[in-house]
């Protein structure tokens, strides 16, 4: 059951917030997805960046005259943290990871423990400055159901003496179910909440749902075209959030130089944690070519419940190999919703070899692949 109490947001109710199936998971056996998000949903690109810069708009009065530290959530915030930290250019940017680097100690580990991962990494390469440097650390998140994964962050970082006596913390989500109760003691203990939907969320049932339809096997070795872009900056690992942008920048550039899109259906898809520099190229293709129609979305760990019927938003799911993992499971949905004259698959892997045979397999119907490799 979906209740949505307020909207802050200029979109409607219906085109935020959507109620799905998590697949066998007992802990919480649904998931809100946002239609605007460019996560599981082919979206506008255009009305993702509205949608982060609303979010934004939320704690401009907090934060313009402080030095902040954003830290977005992986996976599926990891966008919305840029997004976010877009509209204060004057700030660092950093986000979690599930990605384990074993040439590097993270700076702590702590669990989101209703998710189908429960471990989170934040990792740093300059955090001491960083930390010192900032006044406030603004989570942020796609949704918030009851704050505990903040708390357990703020915990770790708070217990570990990895920020100073004076920092202070604040939260801004999409999405936020939290009680009132809830919010006044989270506040007690010094955490300020933003958000642009307040709503509560409860199960329709206790059933842990299953998903019984295999996919098609893959014949045949997709025919694909390869573009490999210089100037990649990891978020991972801490970022000037003016430096980021400009280097997201300059790859939609290359990719807009690349290829003629003028009158044609286009599809710019990221790969799990690597979301924002699709979003962003998408939505410069839409304002900076003669493209007929240019939508955005992303790859996923999480495992949902497809169903075509017609209240449903989540018609289709594929799963694909992980571009980052081998044997690792990962979800596209709603891939043959549309066909598209070009796809263009971008991507942070390091990995030397990549096959996304299965990934052109999910958009069949479509035409064109361009796989877009981001590297130093």
């Amino acid at each position: 059951m979906l209740n949505i109490i307020e909207n802050k947001s200029s979109f409607s109710n219906d085109e935020l917030v959507k109620m799905v199936r998590r697949e066998n998971n007992s802990k919480r056996n649904y998931l809100l997805v946002d239609s605007k998000q460019g996560k599981h949903i082919p979206a506008d690109p255009s009305d993702v960046i509205r949608l982060f810069t609303e979010l934004g708009s939320q704690i401009k009065e907090v934060v313009k005259k402080e030095k902040v530290l954003f830290i977005g959530f992986a996976e599926t915030a990891t966008a919305v943290g840029v997004g976010v930290a877009s509209c204060f250019p004057d700030s660092y940017y950093l986000h979690t990871t599930r990605e384990v680097n074993t040439a590097k100690e993270p700076v702590v580990e702590f669990k989101e423990e209703h998710s189908h991962a429960v471990e989170q990494l934040l990792y740093c390469d300059e955090w001491e400055s960083i930390s010192s440097d900032v006044d406030r650390i603004v989570f942020v998140e796609d949704e918030i159901t009851t704050g505990k994964t903040i708390m357990n962050f703020i915990d770790v970082l708070v217990s570990g003496k990895k920020v100073k006596d004076s920092i202070r913390f604040s939260a801004c989500s999409i999405l936020n179910g939290m009680t009132p109760e809830r919010k006044a003691e989270l506040k007690k203990q010094g955490v300020d909440f933003y958000f642009l939907v307040n709503m509560s969320a409860s199960p329709e049932s206790q059933e842990v749902y299953s998903y019984d339809i295999p996919d098609p096997e893959v014949v045949l070795s997709a025919v694909y075209d390869t573009v490999e872009l210089k100037g990649y900056t990891d978020p991972r690992y801490g970022v000037r959030t003016d430096r980021y942008i400009s280097e997201c920048d300059k790859l939609a550039d290359e990719v807009m130089r690349s290829f003629d899109f003028t009158g044609k259906k286009i599809a710019v898809v990221g790969t799990e944690e690597c979301m924002y520099p699709a979003i962003l190229t998408a939505g410069k293709i839409k304002e900076n070519t003669s493209a007929k129609d240019v939508l955005t979305h992303s790859t996923t760990r999480s495992p949902i419940v497809a169903d075509d019927c017609d209240e449903y938003p989540l018609k289709t799911r594929f799963r694909v190999e992980s571009l980052y993992e081998d044997g690792r499971k990962t979800f596209i949905y709603n891939s043959r919703v549309n066909s598209y004259d070009m796809v263009l698959f971008v991507t942070d892997s390091e990995k030397e070899k990549i096959c996304i045979d299965r990934l052109i397999n999910a958009f069949s119907e479509s035409k064109k692949f361009v796989l877009v490799r981001w590297g130093k």
